[in-house]
């Protein structure tokens, strides 16, 4: 049951994510031929370049998608009728390390709509951040975007 509920809110939540246009959300979707092995599903995954050219699949999800604004241009907006969900901090890291230990991802990609306010948000970011990096050795990319009216003490954390 827990397992099936973070897969509807991974589900949510990565679509909701792909709207953010500095990381390429491309998706395939490719079922199971006839004696063969397994499905893939694009849902989550995007892939960006390193300096060098080289490719690398990132875990590109929203903590969240409520948001207590509505700016006309995003489709997280308050007024936007659209599924609701939220991830709590330690779903987003299981996520992230699963992941990663299975070879789907390099890195983490995460933004949010905004829950009570800027700083409560921004802080649930770099708790994330800082459980993958300290409690989980995990070295690989992390991208957290900075959300707006946060204070400069959480974004420079």
């Amino acid at each position: 049951m827990v397992h099936e509920r973070v897969m509807e809110k991974l589900a949510i939540l990565s679509d909701a994510a792909k709207y953010d246009v500095s990381c390429s959300s491309g998706q395939s979707n490719r079922k199971n031929k006839d004696k063969g092995l397994g499905n893939s599903s694009g849902s989550g995954i995007c892939h960006s370049y390193t300096e060098d050219g080289r490719c690398v699949a990132l875990l590109k999800i929203l903590l969240t998608n409520h948001c207590i604004f509505d700016c006309a241009y995003c489709v997280s907006r308050k007024s936007n009728d659209v599924k609701r969900a939220a991830f709590t901090v330690q779903e987003v890291v299981d996520l992230t390390i699963g992941f990663y230990r299975r070879n789907y991802i390099e890195g983490l990609f995460l933004s949010s709509g905004i829950f009570d306010n800027p700083d409560f948000t921004m802080e649930r970011l770099v708790r994330i951040a800082k459980k993958l990096r300290l409690e989980h050795n995990f070295n690989g990319y992390i991208h957290l975007k900075a959300i707006p009216g946060a204070s400069d003490e959480l974004l420079k954390e």
